[in-house]
């Protein structure tokens, strides 16, 4: 009687151990299940995203209208301070290592934004960078360029070669803003004409006080 009762309680204890690690494995799988479908889901919206940005550049491309006989500095005369100022580019430096901006000739960003905002053909060129001994050296380089409806930028590599800015491909936007808040002006390019004004990508961005001529 006591082989049958000791044999019965084994068989209960082996059942029960069974019973527990079915359930664990069975709670890892569910639990397992939602994180796989979250990082999935994520993936997927990363990528739907990245394809509907691609499909709005691409329309955006096919509409801008090229302006023929655009009146363009020398890409070169971007090295040069004085000739710059000149030929009315944006410039955006700072002074022998010093932190402190000087902008000149954002009045020139402000008349691209008023054609672009009037359905008029416009151009501006930027330049962000630091004079150092003299000498402009150009950390960024960018080119603006509307039909009245579509921005077209043109970014120019710096870095690459130093004796020779190389000309990006292309991007198009279709809106960019101006905000300010407290001191600080920021001009951004923005990817639906739906977007928040303070959202985007930076143009240029810098203080008031910063402000030279």
């Amino acid at each position: 009687m006591k082989k049958y009762i000791l044999l019965a309680g084994t068989v209960a204890i082996v059942l029960v151990i069974s019973g527990c690690t079915n359930n664990k494995y069975s709670n890892e799988t569910m639990n397992n299940k939602p994180t796989i479908s979250n990082k999935t889901t994520a993936t997927q919206k990363k990528s739907d995203s990245k394809k509907a940005n691609e499909e709005v550049d691409k329309d955006l491309e096919a509409s801008y209208k090229e302006i023929n006989g655009i009146k363009k500095p020398n890409i070169e005369d971007a090295r040069n301070f004085e000739t710059s100022l000149k030929n009315g580019s944006v410039i955006m430096i700072s002074r022998d290592n010093s932190t402190e901006k000087e902008v000149y000739n954002i009045s020139m960003l402000d008349k691209f934004l008023d054609s672009f905002n009037n359905g008029k053909e416009g151009y501006v060129r930027i330049i962000k960078g630091s004079i150092v001994s003299g000498k402009l050296l150009v950390n960024k380089l960018d080119e603006y360029e509307t039909d009245g409806k579509v921005i077209k930028v043109t970014v120019y590599d710096t870095y690459t070669d130093k004796n020779k800015f190389i000309q990006g491909t292309p991007g198009y936007f279709p809106k960019m803003a101006k905000t300010s808040s407290g001191n600080a002006i920021r001009y951004a390019l923005l990817e639906s004409k739906d977007t928040p004004d303070n959202m985007g990508a930076t143009v240029i961005s810098f203080d008031k006080n910063s402000i030279k001529n």
